[in-house]
């Protein structure tokens, strides 16, 4: 049984808070990649994820640069029990999901050295519904999910684990093979995040819209590579906190390549790196995902 090689919104690292009173949510660009809307085997899969993320500047409106007074790395790792099955009714595969995320938002920045002692529950993910049509040359994707507040937040604190604030995300997308061994794929996929208000601050970050691109080439059914890419930007306005002049809206965008290979025995793995570029209110940065999947 085939396995989809990468899975919709696993990080929380994203929620990274700009200057002043800017709030971003939880959902992190760049979570699909490579046939993004093929979906997930109908029955138990277990994945793992380790996330790198440095940034060392950051752009404005007018694209001035700035270099952060204290880089911004973040490291996480993310495991996660996948369900699935079958609805013949809709001819559609079902699929829901629960996402622990272990994280720690300040290693020290040369060496991406942990400390243990900022180590911590972030939180929790929760997909209860995830549709997967997959047809002979093209499959489509749609998904609910939020985040549910169980990470340690506190609005003094330098080193929350969560971000205080319930988020929603709704995505729908899909995959279209250009030959008929479905060797060459092309994938986009649209997200959209609301979020709630955040404990403390009365702040109410805006929603965000993310799309997500790959085009790839696979070989031997098996060792699959190709560009991917995203842009995200945000949507709507914040409500609450006194936010600095200029810093009213953020966007970023990246380019960078996936290699991911599935063995017979069931196991996936998957590197994705990505080049943040075109930045504005946001920090620039690159990241680097090791993802390992097992399907029952």
């Amino acid at each position: 049984m085939k396995l989809k090689l990468c899975f919709a919104s696993l990080f929380i690292f994203a929620a990274i808070q700009l200057q002043g009173q800017v709030v971003t949510g939880h959902y992190g660009p760049g979570l699909f990649g490579l046939r993004s809307a093929h979906g997930f085997p109908t029955d138990w899969s277990y994945v793992n994820v380790t996330h790198i993320y440095y940034a060392a500047e950051m752009k404005d409106n007018d694209g001035k640069i700035s270099i952060l007074a204290k880089p911004i790395n973040v490291i996480a790792n993310i495991s996660g029990g996948i369900w699935g099955t079958k609805l013949d009714k809709i001819n559609a595969n079902y699929n829901a999901a629960v996402i622990l995320p272990f994280t720690n938002l300040a290693p020290n920045p040369e060496t991406l050295e942990l400390d243990p002692n900022n180590i911590g529950l972030g939180d929790i993910k929760v997909i209860p519904l995830m549709l997967t049509w997959n047809f002979k040359q093209f499959a489509v994707n749609t998904r609910y999910a939020f985040w549910a507040p169980t990470g340690s937040y506190d609005m003094n604190s330098k080193s929350n684990k969560g971000k205080g604030f319930w988020s929603h995300n709704l995505g729908l997308g899909g995959t279209v093979y250009l030959d008929a061994k479905k060797s060459w794929n092309v994938s986009l996929m649209n997200t959209f995040e609301f979020n709630g208000k955040q404990k403390g601050t009365n702040i109410t970050p805006a929603p965000s819209y993310v799309a997500e691109y790959g085009i790839g080439k696979t070989f031997d059914e098996a060792f699959n590579m190709g560009v991917i890419g995203y842009t995200t930007k945000q949507i709507g306005k914040q409500k609450g906190g006194t936010i600095p002049a200029g810093l009213n809206n953020y966007q970023v965008s990246a380019v960078g390549m996936e290699f991911n290979y599935r063995t017979k025995s069931k196991w996936a793995f998957i590197t994705r790196w990505y080049l943040e570029y075109d930045g504005v209110n946001r920090p620039e940065g690159s990241a680097i995902r090791f993802i390992f999947l097992k399907n029952f």
